[in-house]
This record gives structure tokens, C-alpha cells and sequence, in this order.
């Protein structure tokens, strides 16, 4: 299994070892690989409000028998361990990974192999699709990131985020995690100066190429970081940063 260090908080660390115990004895050889994503696998969830975002390969297709499994093991699971407030074991057959270049896009960048095989380098390939960190692909995803933010400004749950918190100071959070850190990746994409995902590395590349918004991205960071005590609702969040958004997807329709 491989060695988290510090990134994998050590509160979170019982209940993902046994979700993917759990998950390999079930499947036995049908098992392939286990990513992690979302705030876990970035060392920074949050105690009671981030959940479990776990993408599992198996060889084969799913069964009715399987989906069960996995709903009551998730269920089971929540009712263990409160510490997180969701848990997804997003189960897959390979042949759909093979064909989905999208999903192999996010594993190789937007995630990290727990345990198993890394599937992602057999077929991360001109032959399957590849695809890369760059303009097109900012460009194809626009009117689907746009969509987000008008929901989240229109008070609606936005697709991309997911379930969100209770607390408005965890929804900003949630909102500076997705629309700065998540879209802003995309738009250094469309400029080709995306390094990671990771919001140390974003927050760098944005304050590198867009000076003029540091004071959004440094009401982000205290956000990310310390959301209740920065006490910025996720309205007042939303109403910062509209002009930093406004201009990416500008930026990037424009390409």
C-alpha cells in the first residue's frame, strides 16, 4: 500500500485502509486499483464535514449483487466512522476506463493511487485517447464550469461540488476549493502554465499570471485554510471572486 506521509491525515487514516480492505477482500482478483481524490487525498479534509471521493477498477462488470455490497459497505462505513460525512466507493469495470479518456485524465492528474495497479500508463495513449492539460481541453469544459457558477450565485446546488456543508463558511470553502482552485487550473490550461491540481501550486501559477486579482486569491487562501475564522460567508465569497471568474471565462472563450 502506498506510504501517505503527511498528506493522508492520520484521522482519516483507519477509515480508508479498512474501506479498501474491505473493498479488495469483496472483489478478491476482480480488484484492479483504488484512487483517491477530493480533500482526502490532497491532506486536507475537514473533521465531520469532507467526504470520501474513491474511484475502485475491477476487471469485470457489475453486478446487482456487487451494487448492493458497495451501498450497504458504504453505509456501514459512514455509521463507523462519523469523522466523514460521505463516503462514495465509485466502482468501475476497466473496459470503462479504457474508453473513457476524460475519467483517465482525472485519475492520472487529479487523484493518486492508493493500492493496486496504476491503469492509468497502460492506457493514458494516443491509441485510447489521451488527453492533455491544454487549451482544448479548458475550452470543451467552459459552458459546463459557467453553469456552476451561475447556479451557486443563483442560490442552487452546483453539480461540480457535490453535496455541500450546512455552515456557509464551509459551503465558501467548498466554492473557494472548486471555482479558484479547480477552474483556475483549467484556465492556466488554456494559457499553458498548469502544473497541479494542488491549491499550493495553483494559488502560485494564479498569483504568477494574474497580479491584479491577489487580493481574491488571498481572500481564497485564508479561506481554504481557516473558513471560520476568516468569516466570509459563501454569498460574500461568491460576490469577491465573480470578477476573477468573469475574467477566466473570458480568458478562455476567447481562445
Amino acid at each position: 500500500m502506498k506510504e501517505w506521509g503527511v498528506i493522508l491525515q492520520k484521522e482519516f487514516r483507519p477509515l480508508v485502509d479498512n474501506a479498501i480492505r474491505s473493498v479488495k477482500e469483496y472483489f478478491g482478483e476482480r480488484f484492479l486499483a483504488a484512487y483517491l481524490h477530493g480533500s482526502l487525498n490532497y491532506g486536507d479534509a475537514v473533521p465531520n464535514i469532507s467526504d470520501m471521493d474513491c474511484y475502485i477498477v475491477i476487471r469485470d462488470n457489475l453486478s446487482d449483487i456487487d451494487k448492493k455490497w458497495i451501498s450497504d459497505t458504504e453505509n456501514n462505513l459512514q455509521n463507523k466512522y462519523p469523522i466523514i460525512n460521505g463516503i462514495h466507493l465509485s466502482t468501475h469495470a476497466l473496459e470503462e476506463v479504457k474508453k473513457d479518456a476524460y475519467t483517465r485524465f482525472m485519475l492520472k492528474y487529479n487523484s493518486s493511487l492508493y493500492d493496486g495497479v496504476d491503469i492509468v500508463e497502460f492506457f493514458d495513449t494516443e491509441e485510447f485517447g489521451a488527453i492533455k492539460p491544454n487549451k482544448k481541453l479548458a475550452k470543451s469544459r467552459l459552458k459546463f464550469a459557467k453553469q456552476c457558477f451561475a447556479d451557486a450565485l443563483d442560490g442552487r446546488q452546483p453539480e461540480c461540488t457535490g453535496e455541500l456543508p450546512e455552515n456557509t463558511y464551509y459551503i465558501a470553502r467548498k466554492f473557494a476549493r472548486y471555482f479558484i482552485i479547480i477552474e483556475g487550473a483549467y484556465w492556466l490550461m488554456s494559457i499553458n502554465k498548469f502544473n497541479s491540481f494542488k491549491k499550493e501550486q495553483v494559488l502560485k501559477d494564479l498569483r504568477e499570471n494574474c497580479s491584479e486579482f491577489s487580493d481574491v486569491l488571498d481572500l481564497t487562501e485564508k479561506v481554504l485554510l481557516s473558513p471560520v475564522e476568516t468569516k466570509i460567508s459563501h454569498e460574500e465569497f461568491l460576490d469577491e471572486i465573480r470578477p476573477f471568474m468573469l475574467m477566466m471565462f473570458e480568458s478562455i472563450s476567447n481562445i
